[in-house]
């Protein structure tokens, strides 16, 4: 069996109560600080979506006031009243410069397609597919989309003089792009990665490649009726975000994933945690050393008692304790040394009563010893004074008596 020393003991279940506590309390700074942390990603995040919308909504007053003020010019209304196709396309490419649009478009009263200036794929077909959608749905804002293209579309009807006549000559259309260049912008505004969609496909992403086609394989963001904050893990980087849909509503849902790094966000936290973790195993390691160092001036004294205790069963009754504190332990001490003194004054009593028995048994043999001839030599001098004997026997008790007393 092995045996453990009472400072041993000691030492141990200190380090181990010194532990537990240390790690008990990492453990809830760590839980409090990941729940906050998790809270203020949510703000940030509701934050980044609502200056979001307060960007978008000047975005979209500054575009629809272009718009206004494009449909307005004399020169286009004096275009549009010329009804002829060829003409309107090639005279309008300065005024779709000006307007600065990725789109710029021309119908006629009808709704036909007069001109189309895009530096995209985005064809004729196309729109004039998605003019006549918006046009059904009598909306002046709307998302086209075409050969991996989105645009945000604002009409602005043309009329012939003031729009109080309602003469109308035609529609102008600007619309620009959902690109690369928005979804950076939009993610310095927010604060956070973006990612715009049309549908279940992912228009524009500042997300690394790798982590976009896992965000478009992810179905817990996808839509409009995804959970306000989710946390969703894409490579090796953790994201809290959450999904709103981008109006106005259309065939296809166009929304806007927000998502932001919590990886990034809980960095101090994990170098805190690293921090604490260090600070903890220093105040075990120094709390063990004073510990033992406190355990030793406690058990020292003790310890002398032990020796003297082991002294003491060897028969050394002079083993020196060198114990002078006041508390139970010097007592106890004291209380030893005088037990030991009367231990050995009692043995010496005993070997001194059992020297005198011993002198005395000695005596009492030497005694008998010597008694045992005397009587042997008393007996025949009383013989040998009986005068009633001849000489022959006088001789044999003479020659007993010395044989007696040569023994």
């Amino acid at each position: 069996m092995v045996k453990i020393r009472l400072r041993t003991k000691f030492l141990l279940s200190l380090i181990f109560t010194t532990a537990a506590l240390t790690g008990t309390s990492l453990l809830i700074v760590q839980s409090y600080a990941g729940k906050h942390a998790r809270q203020d990603i949510d703000e940030q995040v509701e934050n980044s979506l609502v200056t979001f919308h307060q960007f978008a909504q000047q975005r979209q007053r500054m575009l629809a006031q272009s718009a206004e003020i494009a449909a307005s010019q004399p020169n286009v209304k004096a275009l549009m009243s010329t009804q002829h196709g060829p003409t309107i396309q090639d005279a309008s490419s300065d005024f779709s410069v000006m307007a600065g649009a990725d789109l710029f478009l021309l119908a006629n009263a009808t709704g036909k397609v007069m001109a189309l200036h895009t530096a995209t794929d985005f064809n004729r077909e196309l729109a004039q597919a998605s003019l006549s959608g918006t046009l059904g749905r009598r909306q002046s804002r709307d998302w086209w989309f075409g050969s991996g293209h989105l645009y945000e579309v604002y009409l602005q009807p043309i009329y012939f003089g003031s729009p109080l006549n309602q003469v109308l000559l035609g529609v102008l259309v600007t619309g620009f792009e959902v690109d690369q260049r928005l979804a950076t912008g939009m993610a310095r505004i927010a604060l956070s990665q973006v990612a715009f969609r049309y549908g279940t496909s992912i228009i524009a992403s500042t997300l690394a490649p790798d982590q976009q086609n896992e965000l478009a394989a992810h179905d817990v963001l996808a839509g409009v009726r995804a959970p306000r904050m989710q946390q969703v893990r894409l490579g090796a980087e953790s994201f809290i975000g959450t999904t709103v849909e981008l109006p106005p509503s259309g065939t296809q849902a166009v929304t806007l994933t927000v998502l932001k790094s919590h990886d990034a966000s809980t960095l101090f936290l994990r170098n805190m945690n690293r921090l604490l973790l260090v600070v903890g195993l220093a105040a075990v390691v120094s709390g063990g050393c004073l510990i033992f160092v406190i355990s030793d001036t406690f058990t020292r004294p003790l310890a002398k008692v032990v020796s003297g205790v082991q002294a003491l069963e060897k028969g050394d009754f002079g083993y020196p304790l060198n114990v002078h504190s006041r508390d139970e332990l010097g007592e106890v001490t004291s209380a030893f040394e005088r037990m030991r003194r009367t231990l050995h004054d009692s043995q010496q009593n005993l070997l001194h009563a059992e020297r005198l028995a011993t002198i005395g048994r000695m005596a009492s043999s030497i005694s008998h010893d010597l008694r045992h001839p005397l009587t042997t030599v008393l007996a025949y001098a009383e013989i040998l004074s009986e005068g009633d004997i001849d000489e022959g026997q006088r001789k044999d008790v003479y020659r007993e008596i010395r044989l007696s007393v040569n023994k």
